[in-house]
């Protein structure tokens, strides 16, 4: 198993490399690699077979992202409260500016396929034990 530490420098240290050469084109470039790492998912299977927040919650679980995962909804944001997160160590350094984090996109793109919403990132909240990922729902 490899070390959660290590994946926490290994992503802190590209995100900072990305930031302090590109500045604030840098947002493009990580977004492209979420959607990349997104596409990788999908092409080898493990994104096919999302049918609700069960198996969401299931997959964010197995890939050993965090200890539990909890989804709260309502008519205009969906938080994803991310309990005893692996990366807790990234996420910490990078609050200020979330770019190639594997939270985010894997856990709102499918939620927003699975119920037909598009969703924005709002902000990130850290609560002891706890990350909250804030979004925003969008009316297309």
């Amino acid at each position: 198993m490899v070390s959660p530490v290590f994946v926490s420098a290994l992503y802190y240290g590209i995100n900072k490399g990305i930031s302090d050469i590109l500045g604030e084109g840098s947002k493009v470039l990580s977004r492209k690699i979420s959607m990349e790492m997104i596409n990788f998912l999908e092409d080898v299977g493990y994104l096919n077979n999302i049918k609700d927040k069960e198996d969401l919650i299931k997959l964010f679980k197995d890939f050993g992202l965090a200890e539990d995962l909890k989804i709260e909804e309502n008519d205009d944001e969906v938080v994803f409260i991310i309990i005893n997160p692996t990366l807790d160590l990234f996420i910490k350094k990078m609050k200020t500016v979330p770019q190639v984090c594997p939270f985010i996109h894997l856990l709102s793109l499918p939620y927003s396929k699975l119920f037909n919403v598009k969703l924005m990132f709002k902000d990130v909240i850290i609560e002891g034990n706890k990350i909250k990922l804030i979004f925003k729902k969008v009316i297309v």
